[in-house]
């Protein structure tokens, strides 16, 4: 079993994910301030709008709300957080809030989200300003102050419990030494509810599965010895097709469908589902409703072409016959080639291969009827074989 990390790296996004030491604070733009701030922040945009502010204070009828700037890993990472008027992550999740941080000429390449309905857009039309927006609910979280001990082994029990968490994190991949790797990874963007959970994904080559693990206490609740109430958790991934390409080996990822691909590990309760955003150039991945303590989430992709179509057998002569078809459709993976085995009642065998149609099968005895069989070829293996009857010559 080959299983790589294409990246030199694992980031692990914890509570317990903490700033460096060139830590500051970001606020509005309009205060004035210079980037990275607050370009808007509202309540509902779309139903009854709320305007809000950057906020510290606690009490005065109004959300807190504060953004942190930070270096960590040679990556600078832009940090925000909306919290009730009490101070706490208990918003009402019914409430949609829709935030755009202006970064200036930075480049929001990749996000972390810590809510619901997480929609991410990126806007680098002015390259002055930069813009990503984050639009989101609250989410119920249940999490411990060790962040899993770091290697996603959790306490039964969690020490905090909210029942509207939001947070949202860019960064610029400056831990990432590679440019072209770098450039695969611009629009890679993780949510989770859960209080541990590893990125980028790992990819078993031989399986193709892409593998993520995520964790979180079992129990939703803090007190003991009170019921417990399993924590039911969320995942999204938004895999940009370069990162796909580049990274993972998926060489043709316009050419995927949600049917490619299969989920497993979130558990029976859970609900997932796999959508091909053509025009977005991403694949987004949802699982929802999951138990845990810890899961390993894998996402599998059939990216094998499909089979060739209206194959004909032709009988050029007595030795060499031609098969023609119409070509196979990818589905991931680039068709690179087609092979063909032609055998006889008796077991006599010739076989033929070619970059396009018709293939040449030479080798074939005169007045002997072969069965042939032809297929695509693909860097993730072979597509579905289809076969036709070569007359005698």
């Amino acid at each position: 079993m080959r299983v790589c990390l294409t990246l030199l790296f694992v980031l692990v996004c914890a509570f317990m994910f903490a700033p460096g030491a060139s830590a500051g604070e970001f606020i509005d733009c309009d205060a004035p301030s210079a980037p990275p701030c607050f370009l808007s922040i509202t309540r509902n945009p779309d139903t009854t709008p709320v305007t809000l502010h950057t906020n510290p204070f606690t009490g005065i009828g109004k959300e807190v709300i504060g953004g942190q700037t930070y270096f960590l890993d040679g990556a600078r990472y832009w940090r925000f957080s909306i919290q009730d008027e009490d101070g706490s992550y208990d918003l009402n999740t019914a409430d949609v809030y829709e935030v755009v941080l202006d970064l200036g000429t930075a480049n929001p390449a990749e996000t972390f989200s810590r809510g619901q309905d997480v929609v991410i857009d990126r806007d680098l039309s002015d390259p002055d300003h930069h813009t990503v927006t984050f639009r989101m609910n609250g989410v119920p979280v249940s999490y411990t102050d060790s962040g899993c001990n770091g290697n996603g082994t959790c306490p039964e029990r969690p020490d905090h419990v909210t029942t509207g968490y939001l947070e949202g994190y860019a960064d610029n991949l400056g831990y990432i030494t590679d440019p072209a790797d770098e450039a695969a990874m611009q629009g890679w963007d993780l949510v989770a509810s859960t209080d541990w959970i590893s990125t980028p994904p790992l990819l078993n080559f031989d399986t193709h599965t892409f593998i993520v693990d995520a964790a979180n206490s079992h129990c939703a609740l803090i007190a003991d010895p009170a019921p417990c109430t399993p924590f039911v958790g969320l995942v999204s991934m938004t895999f940009p097709f370069a990162m796909l390409s580049h990274l993972y080996e998926v060489d043709d990822p316009a050419s995927l469908t949600a049917s490619a691909f299969s989920v497993s590990g979130a558990g029976s309760a859970a609900t997932t589902s796999v959508s091909v955003d053509s025009a977005g150039h991403v694949v987004h991945v949802d699982m929802t409703g999951m138990t845990f303590s810890k899961r390993r989430l894998k996402v599998s992709g059939d990216m094998r072409p499909g089979g060739v179509r209206n194959l004909k057998a032709i009988r050029v002569s007595g030795s060499v016959g031609k098969l023609k078809f119409d070509p196979a459709k990818s589905r991931g993976s680039k068709v690179r080639g087609y092979k063909a085995t032609c055998k006889s009642d008796s077991g006599l065998v010739a076989s033929g291969s070619a970059h396009v149609s018709p293939l040449k099968v030479a080798g074939l005895s005169p007045g002997v009827k072969y069965r042939c069989t032809a297929w695509a070829k693909s860097r993730f293996g072979d597509g579905a074989k289809r076969g036709a009857d070569m007359p005698r010559g």
